[in-house]
C-alpha cells in the first residue's frame, strides 16, 4: 500500500507533465496550420485582387493622360486655326467620350473643330484612323499621325469608305476613333 501511495502521485505527476507538453505541442503545431492558411488565403487575395485590378484596366475607358496631352500639344499647335473633324462610332459611348477628349485637346492647339460626327460605323478596334477627305491639306494628316504616336495613341492614316461615316465636312481631315481594343 505504501508503494501505491508514493507511485499513485508519481503517475500524476507525470501524466499532468505529459499534458503539459501534449497542449504546447498542439498549440504550436495549430499556430503553423493557421499561420499556412493565413498565409495561402493571402496568396489567393493577392492573386485575385492582381486579376481585378488586369479586368478593371482592361475595361475601363480610354482617356488622354496629362502626360499624352502635353506630349501632343505642342505637334498639334503647328496645325492652328486649321479644320479638323472628329467622328465616333454610333452608339458607342467610349469611344464618343474618348473623342471628345481628343476633339478638345485639337481646340485647344487652335484647330477649328466642328461638332462631333456621331454616326461612323467603321470598326477599327483600338486606334484612331485619320482620313483626309476631298482636297483636305494632307500635311494636316501627317501632322496629327506624329502627334498620336507622339502620345502613344495608335493611329494611321488611312482611306474610309464614303458610306461608313455618316456624316463628311468636305475638304477636312478626319479623325475617327474606333472602338476599344478587346
Amino acid at each position: 500500500m505504501l508503494w501505491v501511495s508514493i507511485i499513485l502521485p508519481l503517475l500524476a505527476t507525470l501524466a499532468a507533465g505529459a499534458r503539459y507538453y501534449v497542449e504546447r505541442y498542439e498549440k504550436q503545431l495549430s499556430s503553423r496550420l493557421t499561420a499556412t492558411a493565413i498565409q495561402q488565403a493571402q496568396e489567393k487575395v493577392t492573386g485575385a485582387q492582381t486579376e481585378l485590378n488586369k479586368l478593371k484596366e482592361k475595361t475601363a475607358p480610354r482617356n488622354i493622360s496629362a502626360e499624352q496631352h502635353a506630349a501632343m500639344l505642342p505637334i498639334l499647335t503647328t496645325i492652328k486655326d486649321r479644320p479638323v473633324a472628329v467622328a465616333c462610332r454610333l452608339m458607342d459611348g467610349e469611344s464618343c467620350d474618348y473623342a471628345t477628349e481628343i476633339g478638345n485637346a485639337l481646340k485647344e492647339a487652335g484647330c477649328q473643330v466642328p461638332d462631333l460626327i456621331k454616326t461612323s460605323v467603321n470598326d477599327f478596334p483600338g486606334k484612331v484612323v485619320i482620313a483626309i477627305k476631298g482636297s483636305a491639306d494632307l500635311d494636316v494628316a501627317k501632322v496629327l499621325e506624329k502627334a498620336f504616336k507622339a502620345a502613344g495613341i495608335p493611329a494611321s492614316t488611312e482611306s474610309v469608305q464614303e458610306n461608313l461615316v455618316g456624316v463628311w465636312y468636305p475638304d477636312v481631315v478626319h479623325v475617327i476613333v474606333g472602338r476599344k481594343a478587346p
